[in-house]
């Protein structure tokens, strides 16, 4: 009998869960509800699609027999002025919702792609120079809560608009858009409150993780992940401790889990001696409160730009015969760490799954790799209960690094500069993680960099995408490649798996990141695609012939 039969009282009854977890949805569609056409909707209600940030999605109507099926459902362009995409959406109901570079929101018609409504806020984007110092605005995608869509928009403002109709219902600001800060992470809801972070490390912008009233916009707790200038390890004109992906809540334990930035200066450490906590670190946080529980740092004195900055997944497994709560995170140095949750402490060492060389920069230049654009960027893992393994994106992809007085464009706080060595090929690698063993299970290596991360289902596949358009569907305990298109345009976050009457979609935002786009990755544009079995033939969007850089 088909798993799907097996598991569907269980479905119907995780479904109900998380809606009421994630407070419902947009109108009345958004919330449990006892009928059948709504028992047959499966959604993904949340960044990781539920609290513990697994991306595991249960259906497996799409599996290994008939994946090769698989066609466009519905598929549509997000206007002339948008030339990247790192939008991860969440589906409520029958509604999808995306975000685009310019911090405008889409809700759409899951099944049709028709526009439900489009929200576009007032945002100035002169005030930073944004992603990587490049000028480059995104957005990664919005929280869905008690009928409110909640957006943080490029000049550090928190919105709440509604699900139903994208009305403003309230705008708050989070901090200082003229100083350097900037917003392109999707925040976190739960139990009445909104938690978000700052960006902007490279500008030196000091780090906050924030608690926000989800019905008011009012300032609820501040946790600080810098101290102030003039105490312990911080001097003036240093910073970082900045956060660019949605916190993770572990409802066991009542905590945040965030990921932080490299400090800044970020090659150069003479004025920031010490560890320079809490930047490049994980921190989990009393959700009600703010403080501190414990911190995981993963690169102490960071003189590489080496961020915690894909988010944290949460999962239980059995480690040596004991039953163990796991937080496992990807972070830009190319190593995957795998922590006790209650506690912060590593429970196998530190598992590199790209090429390593970590020597403090110098004025001559020093050869790092993965360099400070590698290892797993913002790209989420994915975990799977069926398998037990994790599911990790890596980009491949070394610098010189040389300390010096210039400047990258817009980086001020950098400390120097990086280019590439002669004869480099950036490139890409997908990883199984056994999570019983913190080994391997399977390694593929990509041509191209895997700056997207991952999504897996319960038939056993691995849903992800490469910097050259291509999407992927791996076998999740083999590694072998069940299906492969081009798309068109780099993939910059991960798919997304939703059901609509009794059909499976597969969702990918597809346009490329600010690193796609500053390196020459891949075809930059902005695009959503929407994928069925038995769907229209897939044909590769064709990227704008004048995209901005």
């Amino acid at each position: 009998m088909k798993l799907k039969v097996l598991l569907l009282g269980l479905t119907v009854l995780a479904a109900a869960i998380v809606l009421a977890a994630c407070g419902g949805g947009s109108g009345s569609s958004g919330s449990a509800s006892t009928s059948a056409e709504a028992q047959e909707i499966e959604d993904w209600p949340l960044f990781g699609r539920d609290r513990d940030n697994t991306r595991f999605a249960t259906q497996d109507e799409i599996d290994t027999s008939n994946v090769g099926e698989l066609g466009e459902a519905w598929s549509t362009g997000l206007g002339p002025d948008q030339y990247l995409m790192e939008s991860f959406p969440l589906v409520i109901g029958e509604t999808v919702y995306v975000t685009t570079s310019t911090d405008e929101v889409y809700a759409f018609d899951g099944a049709t792609g028709r526009v439900k409504w489009k929200y576009a806020p007032q945002v100035n984007f002169s005030l930073s120079s944004g992603v990587g110092g490049y000028g480059i605005s995104v957005n990664r995608g919005v929280a869905v809560s008690n009928g409110k869509v909640y957006l943080l928009t490029f000049d550090a403002q928190l919105k709440a608009i509604s699900a139903k109709t994208g009305e403003e219902i309230f705008s708050t600001r989070v901090d200082d858009a003229s100083k350097g800060a900037y917003e392109t992470m999707s925040p976190t809801v739960y139990d009445g409150k909104v938690y978000v972070g700052n960006s902007g490390s490279d500008q030196g912008i000091a780090g906050f993780v924030r608690a926000y009233d989800a019905t008011t916009g009012r300032l609820d707790w501040t946790f600080n992940t810098v101290p102030r200038v003039g105490t312990s390890w911080r001097r003036k004109g240093t910073g970082g401790g900045t956060v660019y992906m949605a916190p993770t809540v572990d409802t066991q334990s009542g905590r945040i889990l965030v990921g932080t930035s490299n400090p800044s200066p970020a090659i150069v450490g003479t004025r920031r001696p010490g560890a320079d906590l809490y930047t490049s670190s994980i921190v989990a946080l009393d959700a009600r409160t703010g403080r501190l529980a414990w911190y995981h740092q993963e690169v102490a004195h960071d003189l590489w730009d080496y961020d915690a900055a894909s988010p944290v997944v949460l999962f239980d497994t059995t480690i040596d015969g004991k039953r163990t709560r796991v937080a496992a995170e990807a972070g830009k140095s190319g190593y995957l760490f795998i922590l006790d949750a209650a506690t912060g402490k590593d429970l196998f060492p530190r598992l590199a799954f790209v090429r390593e060389n970590h020597t403090p920069p110098t004025t001559r230049g020093t050869l790092e790799c993965p360099g400070p654009l590698g290892g797993s960027q913002y790209d989420p893992i994915a975990y799977s209960p069926r398998t037990n393994a994790t599911y990790v994106s890596g980009i491949d992809f070394c610098f010189i690094l040389r300390v010096s007085n210039q400047r990258l464009p817009g980086e001020s706080h950098f400390g120097g500069t990086r280019s590439l060595p002669s004869n480099s090929k950036p490139t890409g690698s997908f990883s199984a993680v056994d999570m019983s063993t913190g080994r391997f299970l399977w390694r593929r290596k990509i041509g191209s960099p895997m700056g997207a991360g991952a999504s897996v289902t319960a038939s056993d596949l691995v849903f992800t995408l490469d910097q050259k358009g291509n999407i992927y569907a791996f076998d999740a305990r083999t590694g072998a490649t069940r299906w492969k298109a081009d798309l068109g345009l780099a993939g910059a976050s991960a798919p997304v798996i939703y059901t609509v009457k009794g059909t499976e979609y597969i969702a990918v935002t597809i346009g490329g990141s600010g690193l796609t786009s500053s390196n020459n990755f891949g075809p930059i544009g902005a695009r959503v695609v929407v994928l069925k079995l038995g769907g229209r033939r897939i044909v590769p969007v064709k990227a704008p012939k004048n995209p901005r850089s």
